[in-house]
């Protein structure tokens, strides 16, 4: 298991001062949003959908916020964090999403009680700030299975990634998050319903 370490790196130009923050004050909360619409193709369907909280390793399953100096090593900005987990996050934003494409007439997530013709179970494989000398990118990656629900089969399986560098301090770091999230949410929303709709 990869060490999880809690020191702080000045890796991001201009952005000394998030990081820097004074021992034991108060985390400052970020979030993120879904678009504000979710463009996608092909007609309405006519099926219900189930959307999983996603999956993730300990190290992101946290809301602590992630950057990553190098392959085998995960550091933590201080004092400030995520409003919630990034699975918590996630499956929100995809049930938005999914709600302004207009194409569904039920989504929900598992502890709805929804009576579902599909689920969607995600991973998030990656979800933190990536650096290197003198850069830094915002990479986000979820890995998605759709399952029918009759049967419990998996009807098709795809990763979806997006890489968004960061300008300036730390906000620029969330506005990253922010466009790597708005670039796959609709990927993963239409191609959600074009495989439900060919795999009934």
């Amino acid at each position: 298991m990869r060490a999880i370490l809690l020191t702080v790196i000045l890796l991001l130009p201009g952005c000394t001062g998030d990081l820097l923050a004074p021992s034991g004050a108060p985390a400052k909360l970020y979030t993120l949003s879904a678009p504000a619409a979710v463009q996608t193709s092909g007609p309405p369907v006519t099926w219900q959908l189930l959307v999983e909280e996603p999956h993730a390793i300990l190290d992101l399953n946290s809301s602590r916020i992630a950057l990553r100096p190098g392959p085998t090593r995960i550091d933590y900005y201080a004092n400030v964090a995520w409003a919630d987990r990034p699975p918590a996050l996630v499956q929100e934003l995809l049930l938005e999403s999914f709600d302004r494409s207009g194409r569904i007439p039920a989504v929900q997530r598992q502890s709805g009680g929804l009576k579902a013709d599909y689920s969607l179970d995600t991973d998030i494989q990656d979800f933190d700030v990536e650096t290197g000398p003198g850069e830094a990118d915002v990479y986000v990656a979820i890995a998605a299975r759709l399952v029918r629900g009759s049967d419990r089969t998996i009807v098709a399986t795809r990763i979806f990634e997006s890489r968004t560098p960061v300008s300036g301090n730390f906000d620029g770091a969330i506005a990253a998050f922010d466009a790597g999230i708005h670039a796959i949410l609709p990927q993963i929303v239409d191609w959600t319903l074009t495989q439900g709709s060919r795999n009934p």
